[in-house]
């Protein structure tokens, strides 16, 4: 009885299979011939920045300091409606350490916020946001400084 190649036997399987084989050796080349991943400076953790290079990539590994995000809006009028729904998002200390702003600036500040982010601030918020917002931009300096903001965070208008 012949057989076809429809039914091969476990032989001609076999060599089927070494063949195969064969040729993904040789199309992936010896072990040798690829460029391995290299990890540069990962001996010393204290050498900044490490870098991981790979084919047609390389990551770079930085260190960002962060603000404290834990800490609330300042006590003044509408302090609790800024700080249920501005801090969701980013810091009381990130805002604060705007320049002095306008209302107007402030308002489309916050209404972009809402448009292009999505900011979950219902509109009726928004005139106490901006009360607020203007009454702390008010406090600082004329050249806006971070430092000099965090000098007073009483709130309020007083």
């Amino acid at each position: 009885m012949k057989r076809s190649f429809l039914d091969p036997s476990p032989g001609t399987l076999a060599f089927g299979g070494l063949v195969f084989t064969s040729l993904v050796l040789v199309a992936i080349g010896p072990p040798s011939a690829r460029k391995p991943w290299a990890i540069e400076n990962a001996s010393s953790p204290a050498s900044a920045p490490s870098q991981v290079a790979g084919p047609d990539i390389t990551l770079v590994s930085v260190s960002v300091d962060l603000p404290d995000d834990t800490v609330p809006f300042p006590d003044g009028p509408h302090a609790a409606v800024i700080n249920a729904n501005c801090t969701s998002c980013h810091s009381a200390t990130m805002a604060l350490s705007q320049p002095r702003l306008s209302r107007d600036q402030w308002k489309a500040i916050v209404e972009k916020m809402r448009a292009t982010y999505k900011a979950p601030v219902p509109a009726s918020a928004v005139p106490e946001i901006l009360d607020y917002l203007t009454a702390m931009s008010g406090k600082l300096p004329v050249n806006g400084s971070p430092t000099a903001a965090s000098a007073d965070r009483s709130g309020g208008t007083g």
